[in-house]
């Protein structure tokens, strides 16, 4: 059914498992079907219009309980799904041990709908009294990047983000409400909007990179406004400069061999 250019990845093996859902950040919805299923034939247009639409957002995954069967049996077994039919569809998630069951309607907003609500996210919820342990790079040198809302819990595609750079980058929910004057002392005037803060070790970055990315102030921003609706790339490509590992010293500029020159 899922062929090279679908959106939503044919599991064949170990490895593929290994890959697509052991090792994941994300939700992982997953379907076992078999291709001479009629039911599982009705699945195939729904459940590739979810994984189009969710896209980077919540990952999509088949497996064939005929063709490799021994993969099926395998995750059946081991993670206690009855597959007392076709298709099953299961929920995998980062943050729970066991797999939920889908039982919701077979349709592409009904999958979305459970998918978006049932996604993991691994941005801190921020308070008052919290924040100053939060923020301090003294204790933990990850990246540190606020997201001030005017909402209590995050929208899936920052959800989406968090897992994107889950260890790499520390989220953390102000709303508000809690936060005005903070979010003020930031320049921030519209809601939602990410302010990345610079950390000690960022001394020992390349002094252009530095200056591109935080200039002369200590921090970053991006606003989320509605007239330049973020994707999950865009997010992802203002920050992912901001995930690089910590550096403990300056680097020593690459000398340059002069043309011509003998080695």
């Amino acid at each position: 059914f899922f062929e090279y250019g679908s959106n939503v990845h044919a599991l064949k093996s170990s490895n593929d498992f290994k890959r697509w859902v052991t090792n994941s950040s994300f939700l992982v919805m997953a379907s076992f079907y078999r291709e001479g299923c009629g039911f599982c034939a009705l699945l195939t247009e729904p459940w590739e219009k979810a994984a189009t639409d969710l896209k980077h957002m919540v990952h999509f995954v088949a497996i064939d309980t005929e063709k490799d069967s021994k993969l099926a049996s395998k995750v059946a077994q081991k993670y206690g799904i009855e597959i007392k039919g076709v298709p099953t569809i299961v929920a995998f998630t980062p943050k729970a041990k066991n797999p939920i069951p889908y039982n919701g309607e077979r349709t592409a907003a009904a999958i979305k709908g459970f998918a978006t609500n049932t996604m993991p996210d691994f941005v801190a919820r921020l308070k008052p009294e919290t924040y100053q342990a939060w923020s301090d790079y003294s204790s933990d040198t990850t990246r540190k990047v606020i997201l001030f809302s005017e909402k209590a819990s995050p929208a899936s595609l920052l959800k989406a983000i968090s897992s994107e750079f889950r260890d790499r980058v520390s989220f953390g929910l102000a709303p508000k409400s809690s936060f005005s004057v903070l979010a003020k002392s930031y320049g921030v005037d519209s809601f939602p909007t990410l302010v990345a803060l610079r950390r000690p070790a960022d001394a020992f970055e390349d002094d252009a990179w530095a200056h591109k990315h935080f200039g002369e102030t200590q921090f970053s921003k991006m606003a989320l406004t509605a007239e330049a609706k973020p994707t999950f790339r865009s997010l992802e490509f203002w920050v992912m400069p901001f995930a690089r590992a910590p550096r403990s010293a300056k680097q020593k500029p690459k000398k340059r061999v002069a043309k011509g020159s003998e080695l």
